[in-house]
């Protein structure tokens, strides 16, 4: 039955993906879901990489990285996405770069966890 929840939960994170049905719905509207997308284009050996780098490294990837996410989710008009980053981060606002490295550092921790 446990199965059937997360088959049914993924179809539907899914489709809210890729067949957004209004404007609203074309960029992730939480962390959770901006990681999810990212890993569905990750090949093994980019999740292993990240998954091993250290803070240093994880920042350094994240000057060129965080640009394709700032843009992907276009972080600078996305509100829902910024309530989401504020929400884990524990910060009463972020700004588009530290927003793109929270979901980097959440991408990071959610491979780890997986390959546990």
């Amino acid at each position: 039955m446990e199965r059937h929840l997360n088959m049914a939960s993924l179809f539907y994170k899914l489709k809210k993906l890729f067949f957004p049905s209004s404007k609203e719905d074309t960029f992730s509207p939480t962390v959770d879901l901006a990681v999810d997308k990212i890993m569905l284009d990750l090949s093994v050996y980019d999740r292993t990489k990240i998954a091993n780098m250290n803070e240093k490294r994880l920042r350094l990837f994240h000057e060129s990285y965080g640009i394709f996410i700032r843009n992907e989710f276009r972080i600078w008009i996305n509100t829902p996405l910024q309530k989401s980053c504020c929400e884990i981060s524990g910060l009463p606002k972020v700004n588009p770069d530290q927003a793109s490295y929270i979901i980097l550092k959440e991408l990071q921790k959610k491979i780890s966890r997986r390959m546990i």
